[in-house]
């Protein structure tokens, strides 16, 4: 069994992005988010996580459509929930890029969004393992679509954002959902 290269890959989750779009005109997305172009090819993009005391904290995301949720780079959760006690929300088999199948903990961001005003609010991120990398998945990318992403210059443009949540609500970092 052949795995596709990355490169492949990365153009292809570009199309795909595009297709979501399809019917919107540029000038219909409310949110355009500007994305800088790694020389991998790949786009990134700056999200924020806000923190128990209203702290906000700015994440680079590779923005990945052939992803099913964001994911954080373990160095990156580690980071952001040093002082507090998480337990994750759940545990989910996740298939990996090259195929191998996992069994991973999600957690619940209570507040997250991307560039200056498109809060996305409550968000769950999947906590990789040995990952480098943080993904910006489709669970974000579908609750602000339809979206597009263009080349020239590169940006992200999304049609449904929500309205930033007043600083005075201070909410979790991450919230576990127990049963």
């Amino acid at each position: 069994m052949s795995l596709l290269p990355n490169r492949f890959l990365s153009s292809l989750g570009v199309i795909l992005g595009f297709s979501f779009a399809v019917g919107v005109s540029a000038g219909e997305f409310e949110h355009k988010i500007p994305l800088d172009r790694q020389k991998s090819g790949n786009y990134y993009i700056t999200g924020t996580i806000t923190d128990t005391l209203g702290g906000k904290t700015e994440v680079q995301f590779m923005v990945d459509t052939g992803a099913g949720m964001v994911t954080l780079a373990e160095r990156t959760f580690e980071l952001l929930s040093r002082d507090l006690r998480v337990k994750p929300s759940r545990r989910v088999a996740a298939r990996m890029a090259d195929g191998r199948t996992r069994s991973i903990n999600v957690y619940e961001i209570a507040r997250f969004s991307l560039g200056e005003d498109c809060e996305i609010g409550p968000t769950e991120v999947a906590v990789i393992p040995g990952a480098t990398n943080n993904i910006l998945g489709l669970n974000v990318l579908n609750r602000a679509a339809p979206f597009a992403i263009y080349t020239s210059p590169p940006s992200l443009a999304l049609s449904v954002c929500s309205s930033p949540v007043s600083d005075a609500a201070k909410p979790a970092l991450v919230s576990a959902k127990l049963n």
